[in-house]
């Protein structure tokens, strides 16, 4: 069965995060953050459609409903469980 991993939950969020400081840089700072904004944004949604999908179906699902699987039951709309594998250090 595929999964989802938490590695590329947590990678998702760290892209985000980044996209979000570079437009506050922006805004504050430099017009030219904006190119890394423009980055972030393209590498942020060329992962997501890659990765942030239903394993049985293949639809996509948003950031914050895949985090609130990772601690809760969480049911794709094609009646299957989106089961979500904790990473292993010693494997």
């Amino acid at each position: 069965m595929k999964n989802i991993s938490t590695k590329s939950i947590y990678v998702a969020w760290a892209i985000a995060l980044l996209a979000t400081i570079s437009v506050v840089l922006a805004l504050t700072i430099s017009h030219w953050f904006f190119v890394a904004v423009i980055f972030f944004v393209i590498w942020y949604e060329v992962f997501s459609s890659k990765v942030l999908r239903c394993p049985n179906c293949n639809r996509s699902y948003s950031l914050i409903k895949l985090t609130y699987a990772l601690r809760h039951p969480y049911q794709c709309n094609c009646g299957n469980r989106i089961e979500i594998r904790k990473e292993n250090k010693y494997e």
